[in-house]
């Protein structure tokens, strides 16, 4: 652990010094647990809102509510990709898949390749995640930045990153992930046991549609919104470089917009990079630490997403 974290702070001499306690280093199955389970309950009662009030707020309201627990959803697949998820590999892997990944169509060891290389070298040219979120080229101007977030909110910005995927516009970038077709089944299966199980639920209830209208609907436009306001407040405008303290960003507090675009603590984002073998619950504990020793840039430390948007457009 403390030769890869002296990899990630560069020259930083009083970041390198810096050790946190073990325990802060294990995962505790428990709040994996009550973490994962309040997501998917927070849809459950979305769903359940949306169907007993049928009204078109209660629509809307449930659609940001279950955006925001996709969002939530793809955080515990990026602790699974750092196998954060349980102490044994397989059953991090299975959980990650089957709880998290696969209800959002999405493949965890396909992700985890592509996460791990941003990890190694943040902001470089072919980091896999500024390419495919788009925050190379910030700082922009006000009108482009409300433009492109628009985009994503309407689901162009999903469609786009979509076709250039399938274009090869990324391959130079992403690795390339071998699975056995034992595993790609697998992966597949969960996608549809996942999927399966939920539309099943809405069509016992009598409403099979809500999960085209408040799942589907959704997860291409108001989560990829929520995840690119993440990126932006990630990564954007910061520079490549080995000191990771300095091209990450942090809300130091939580709020309603931690809420909504960083759930289980990804808003600390410096300490995650610094640290990519603490699980989210530890993170918060680490960051009072750095905060305390005065090791965090005090540029990359914000109260809310709101004045990182501000500081990477320009009018």
């Amino acid at each position: 652990m403390t030769e890869t974290h002296v990899h990630r702070v560069g020259s930083n001499a009083g970041l390198a010094r810096f050790v946190p306690d073990p325990v802060l280093f294990r995962v505790s199955t428990a709040r994996v647990g009550v973490a994962l389970a309040g997501d998917w309950l927070m849809i459950a009662a979305a769903f359940a809102a949306a169907i007993a009030f049928a009204h078109p707020l209660a629509y809307a309201c449930a659609a940001i509510v279950i955006a925001r627990s996709q969002l939530a959803l793809a955080v515990m697949m990026h602790e699974g990709a750092h196998g954060l998820l349980a102490r044994n590999r397989h059953v991090n892997d299975v959980l990650g898949q089957l709880l998290a990944a696969g209800p959002l169509w999405l493949s965890l060891r396909t992700y985890r390749a592509g996460h791990l290389k941003h990890h190694r070298a943040p902001m470089q040219a072919d980091d896999p995640v500024a390419l495919l979120f788009g925050v190379h080229d910030y700082p922009v101007t006000r009108s482009r930045l409300i433009v492109r977030l628009l985009a994503y909110a309407c689901g162009i910005g999903y469609v786009t990153s979509v076709v250039k995927l399938a274009r090869g516009a990324f391959a130079h970038a992403l690795p390339k992930v071998e699975k056995s077709r034992a595993y790609a089944a697998w992966e597949i299966a969960s996608m549809l046991v996942g999927n399966g199980a939920l539309f099943g639920a809405l069509a016992l209830a009598g409403h099979p549609l809500l999960y085209v209208a408040l799942w589907i609907v959704p997860s291409v436009t108001l989560l990829p919104f929520a995840g690119q306001v993440r990126a932006i407040f990630e990564h954007a405008g910061l520079p490549a470089g080995a000191d990771q303290s300095r091209n990450a960003r942090t809300i130091v507090r939580r709020s309603w917009q931690t809420f909504l675009f960083g759930p289980h603590a990804i808003h600390f984002h410096i300490e995650h990079h610094l640290f990519t073998r603490m699980p989210f619950h530890n993170l918060p504990v680490v960051h009072r630490q750095l905060a305390q020793l005065r090791l965090l840039p005090d540029g990359n430390l914000y109260a809310g997403y709101g004045a990182v948007l501000r500081d990477v457009s320009v009018r």
